[in-house]
């Protein structure tokens, strides 16, 4: 099978994987899959020679149609990440805020300090 086939089945796996809907709790599992995937395929695209025929050039041209989709994909897992790690800090910050109140008070605050001797 030549590497053109190879990355086109990559490719597939690749964009069914992405195409569906993530449960949080599987992210991470989801997210190796995906880098595994993309690993392989960078080692055939490395070693790609140019299409040999007809079906080959009709292989690549889905490819690049499948990449804009597995890129726009990408980038919405990446967008809900971002928003999980916002989150995560808004609720780190206000647990300990809740835990310690008067952490962030300056110890000057309301002193008065008299000049005169």
């Amino acid at each position: 099978m030549s590497s053109v086939h190879e990355i086109h089945r990559i490719t597939e796996k690749l964009l069914n994987l992405v195409e569906k809907q993530v449960d949080p709790t599987r992210r991470e599992d989801i997210i190796e899959q995906i880098t595994s995937l993309l690993e392989e395929r960078e080692l055939f695209i490395k070693e790609n020679e140019k299409p040999q025929n007809e079906e080959e050039k009709q292989l690549g041209k889905q490819i690049v149609i499948w990449n804009k989709i597995i890129i726009e994909n990408l980038n919405q897992l990446k967008f809900q990440v971002q928003q999980d790690m916002v989150l995560l800090k808004k609720t780190s910050a206000s647990t300990k805020q809740y835990a310690n109140p008067y952490q962030d008070i300056s110890v000057s605050d309301g002193m008065f300090y008299d000049k005169r001797k």
